[in-house]
């Protein structure tokens, strides 16, 4: 189904210019890397470093694989989380029935190391951007590609633009559900049956089937929500439903029907994974990407593998450190990473763990508080009798992956004694 051309990557020598990078001036393959033995706690990355744990990363590749084959679904991993084709390829390894892009440039960097596979989650009315999907799929007739579509005006600007680029075979489309006061997406069913019946009677597009983004749904409170997230997915459903019966999918050999974000996929399959008694088969394809590394904090709260649901959880891969380098005040300490260095979108880092100047590990997490950050430095207060001296370090968790990777072109792969084993290249 793929083939990531890794190897281009592992062979080109990576220039230590990078932040996060060892303590070395010599350029080096990301195949030599390990062969260092390099280590965090040590003092051989420069500080600030994110470094992803290995052993967490395996374990929740494997996790939601499994959970995959146990409720039937597919998986189509949404790589703007980490633009790492390297991630890709163990992902598609795993048993991803394609990626997740969210912009034609994504697609491309995909194309480049060989996915086969890509659901575009977004509109592409962009005539460029167009023409360039035309082109590529003409040079690979195994190339398998997939873009939404919400209106009528969209449906007919793409027929007009890929009518003279020469398209051999037609562009599958999916017709978007959206909510009110959302993004993208028809509000109505009534909208989304005309924008399905354009593309349908459009001579370059091919109605493939419907999807739909949960994860922007946040009510009052967590029950309301999940109320809220069956109601949407209900709505996925009646239209799939309406619109096989029609015939809209007649000649195809499934029909795709795609939601589920990191948050709330066990709804996906509890709503749309029964018998659904239709001519056509139905795929019915997740597109969680934060999964992949988890965080401490949104997905922790609100993933059915974090702590919503008991059972087999998710775990935690990516950390941020930074040494301690000032105490300025009793319950302050500056340490040396900021904005530039961790996402902070949805709530900032949070302190879990500290090291001595010998390495020693100690659990903070009761004891710091990140309260504000700088552009390269954190504020964390603490508590009465928490101890934290200049020139130690703080390893902190994220919430939300999404604008984590887009800060570290390099990303050491560590094990669980903080030993580099490898290095993780990005791609924004």
């Amino acid at each position: 189904m793929h083939a990531v051309r890794i190897d281009e990557l592992l062979d080109e020598p990576v220039d230590w210019r990078y932040k996060g990078r060892p303590a070395t001036r010599e350029p080096l393959t990301l195949a030599a890397l390990a062969e260092q033995r390099w280590n965090l706690l040590a003092g051989d990355l420069l500080l600030p470093s994110m470094v992803l744990k290995q052993s967490a990363l395996e374990h929740n590749i494997a996790r939601i694989a499994d959970y995959c084959r146990e409720h039937g679904v597919s998986l189509a991993p949404h790589g703007k989380t980490t633009m790492a084709p390297q991630l890709f390829e163990r992902q598609l390894d795993a048993g991803a029935w394609g990626m997740t892009a969210a912009t034609v440039a994504h697609v491309g960097v995909y194309r480049h190391f060989g996915v086969a596979r890509v659901l575009l989650a977004n509109e592409l009315v962009e005539p460029s951007a167009l023409r360039w999907i035309a082109d590529e799929l003409a040079s690979d007739p195994e190339f398998d590609f997939y873009c939404l579509v919400d209106s009528v005006a969209g449906v007919e600007a793409m027929t007009e633009t890929l009518r003279g680029a020469h398209l051999e075979r037609p562009l599958q489309v999916l017709v978007e559900v959206g909510i009110p006061g959302g993004r993208a997406g028809c509000r109505t069913l009534e909208e989304a049956k005309d924008v399905a019946a354009a593309a349908a009677a459009s001579p370059v597009l091919e109605l493939a089937g419907v999807e739909g983004f949960e994860g922007i749904i946040a009510e009052r409170d967590a029950e309301t929500t999940l109320v809220a997230v069956d109601a949407f997915l209900a709505r996925m459903r009646a239209l799939t439903t309406g619109l096989a019966r029609t015939g809209a999918f007649a000649g195809r050999s499934e029909i795709v029907l795609t939601a589920g974000g990191s948050a709330f996929f066990d709804r996906v399959v509890a709503c749309l994974c029964s018998e659904w008694a239709l001519d056509v088969p139905v795929r019915v394809v997740l597109r969680g990407g934060c999964y992949l590394t988890h965080d401490s904090g949104l997905y922790e709260r609100l993933s059915p593998l974090g702590t919503r649901e008991p059972g087999d959880r998710l775990r935690p891969a990516l950390e941020v450190w930074g040494a301690v380098l000032s105490r300025p005040e009793t319950d302050l300490a500056i340490v040396g990473l900021g904005k530039r260095d961790v996402p902070f979108d949805i709530e900032l880092p949070i302190p879990e763990l500290a090291a001595s100047r010998t390495g020693e590990l100690r659990d903070v997490r009761a004891a710091m508080t990140v309260t504000a950050l700088n552009d390269q430095h954190a504020y964390v207060r603490l508590a009465p009798g928490a101890e934290l001296a200049v020139g130690e370090l703080v390893g902190c968790g994220i919430s939300h992956p999404c604008l984590a990777f887009d800060r570290w072109p390099l990303i050491p792969l560590v094990d669980d004694d903080y030993t580099v084993v490898g290095g993780i290249r990005t791609f924004f």
